[in-house]
């Protein structure tokens, strides 16, 4: 009974040294795709057309809120580009947004410290600005379905609520 005890132990442990690989090999998958030199407008446009959504990188938006008024609120939107390879990202730009709750909401004192010319969103949000720098502009990618349908997922999931 005892050497059965032995010879189970030892398949035991010789299965166990044979599943685990080891640490030191590098299996993380190689891309081809450099982030910051991806033509965004391009693939973009792609996508617009019918053509098939792109495998090797994805869009999305991702909001927070800045601050919470009165019948509005003031949330940061940032646009992102994802290596679906590698799971790295890149900022492309950033802006922060006016949210209305309501369509006849007074936005009062926070429109009389932006600039008077507010660029508008197909849904009437409107873009206030930001100090960030960037070599794309917030309202011409919002133009694009693939990331204004990523916008309104964020925002409906940040507010809890459920706009089209």
């Amino acid at each position: 009974m005892n050497s059965i005890k032995k010879i189970t132990v030892l398949i035991i442990a010789v299965i166990g040294f044979f599943t685990y690989s080891k640490a030191g090999n590098d299996n993380t998958p190689k891309s081809k795709v450099i982030l910051e030199e991806v033509n965004v407008v391009e693939l973009l446009s792609k996508q617009e057309q019918g053509c098939r959504p792109s495998s090797e990188v994805m869009f999305y938006v991702d909001t927070e809120i800045v601050k919470k008024h009165r019948g509005f609120s003031e949330i940061n939107a940032k646009i992102y580009v994802l290596d679906r390879i590698t799971g790295k990202t890149n900022l492309l730009t950033s802006e922060n947004i006016l949210l209305a709750y309501y369509q006849d909401s007074v936005l009062g004192n926070a429109l009389n410290t932006c600039d008077s010319s507010l660029n508008e969103l197909k849904n009437g949000d409107k873009l206030i600005g930001d100090n960030i720098v960037s070599t794309y502009s917030f309202s011409e990618l919002m133009k694009y379905e693939t990331i204004y349908d990523s916008y309104i997922r964020s925002t409906n999931k940040l507010l809890n609520i459920k706009r089209i």
